[in-house]
């Protein structure tokens, strides 16, 4: 039986190796200074709009290779912007412009070509570090930084976006509620993949990097987690479980960070896995495509113009069920198996965009207001507490008076998960 709940943190005695900051007031104020590359991008500039919505800088730099596009946006914005023009490749110029920022927010991918050489430069010039990282090569090469990070007394959070991000803080929700965890899952519909078309930020020609990404990450082999390690499996695998409130339900694996990083943070965990849904025939085109790349076949450019493109049936199917981002925890509690859902009630203007660029806003406003206090390279679930997201991240949707941003449910009993 389907049981509703509002959110709230578990009593019982699971464990999680995420700090509390308890002791520290939410209201603190740090006036700091940032940088965002790309800032002028599909991800950046609702980065930007949440960042001074909030009040978080007194200086924001918005840099990126079109610097036309960035000072349209400084134009739109207001203070605290300014634009500047930046070759994130160009190691020198990185230095020079972020010597005069206390933090460096990254929203440029695809983050396997690009994010290892911005933290180095980074974490060279003293500066704090945050990212919408969504690719588990990459964010494993970061945490090799973790020794130098510290080192410098630095605050690292890798992935702060939508999925992940987002998704990290709803698995540590659902993972709180129950004595001993047993599988994480972590997912996003195809549905919210997408992005608001801006008349004054007219997309480039060519599929974007999103969508690299996607080709990327369903090709191979992905890293994830599984018997309570890490393993090397194929991508794009069935998956079928019980969702409370939505009966069974069927995703796809892909590769993606929360999959190899929740397990470094909530105890025992035997899997943990990150899905994709959609309708079947966009799945079938993807595994052609993926095959192809994998092959050798075509490059990632044509790869990738051809997942954008994908030949739509006169039968679209059922409507995915599943929410644009949610997690679902399978474990024990009170010696009884339950499964236990989160999602958003609500989720920000901006689709991709704003799913994605609010919640680095929000991290970067709980670094100023003192609340990441972990030094060194974490993902999101290792440094940033779920109730102190969500109480900001409330600013960015719209609720009915007195509703919770997320909505919780449980499951008793469920039928086991199957793969494949």
């Amino acid at each position: 039986m389907a049981r509703t709940a509002r959110h709230s943190r578990s009593a019982g005695s699971f464990r999680v190796n995420s700090p509390l900051s308890i002791g520290v007031d939410m209201t603190t104020n740090k006036e700091i200074s940032a940088i965002i590359i790309g800032g002028a991008g599909a991800m950046g500039r609702w980065a930007v709009r949440a960042i001074a919505q909030l009040g978080s800088v007194s200086e924001l730099l918005i840099a990126d290779i079109d610097l036309d596009k960035a000072q349209r946006l400084v134009d739109e914005v207001g203070e605290p912007c300014r634009a500047i023009r930046l070759d994130a490749t160009d190691a020198d110029a990185m230095r020079e412009a972020f010597a005069e920022c206390d933090v460096v927010l990254n929203t440029m991918g695809p983050f396997s070509l690009f994010a290892r050489r911005i933290l180095e430069v980074a974490i060279e010039s003293g500066c704090d570090y945050l990212d919408i990282d969504d690719d588990w090569e990459s964010t494993l090469e970061a945490f090799e930084l973790d020794a130098a990070a510290r080192e410098k007394g630095l605050h690292v959070i890798k992935g702060i976006g939508g999925s992940p991000g987002f998704s990290n803080m709803c698995a540590l929700v659902a993972a709180r509620r129950l004595d001993k965890v047993d599988e994480l899952f972590t997912g996003w519909s195809l549905r919210g993949a997408v992005t608001e078309e801006e008349t004054a930020f007219p997309a480039p020609a060519g599929a974007s990097a999103a969508v690299e990404h996607w080709l990327i990450q369903v090709s191979g082999s992905i890293r994830t987690w599984r018997d309570g390690r890490e393993q090397d499996v194929a991508p794009l695998e069935s998956v079928s479980l019980d969702y409370p409130g939505l009966g069974r339900v069927h995703a796809y694996t892909v590769g993606h960070p929360e999959a190899i990083t929740l397990p470094r943070y909530v105890e025992g965990v035997s899997r943990s896995t990150n899905l994709t849904s959609g309708p079947e025939w966009i799945f079938e085109h993807v595994r052609k495509v993926a095959a192809a790349y994998t092959a050798g076949e075509v490059s990632l450019a044509e790869g990738a113009r051809q997942m954008d493109e994908p030949p739509v049936p006169a039968d679209l199917g059922p409507r995915d069920p599943l929410s644009q981002c949610w997690a679902a925890a399978y474990g024990l509690r009170d010696g009884r198996p339950v499964v236990v859902s989160v999602e958003p009630a609500a989720v920000p203007r901006g689709k991709m965009g704003g799913g994605t660029g609010v919640p680095l806003a929000i991290g970067l406003e709980l670094l100023r207001r003192g609340r990441i206090t972990r030094t060194g390279v974490h993902a999101p679930e290792g440094a940033i507490e779920p109730d102190d997201f969500f109480a900001l991240y409330g600013n960015f949707v719209e609720l009915p008076e007195g509703k919770d941003p997320l909505v919780i449910r449980e499951l008793d009993d469920p039928s086991p998960v199957s793969f494949g």
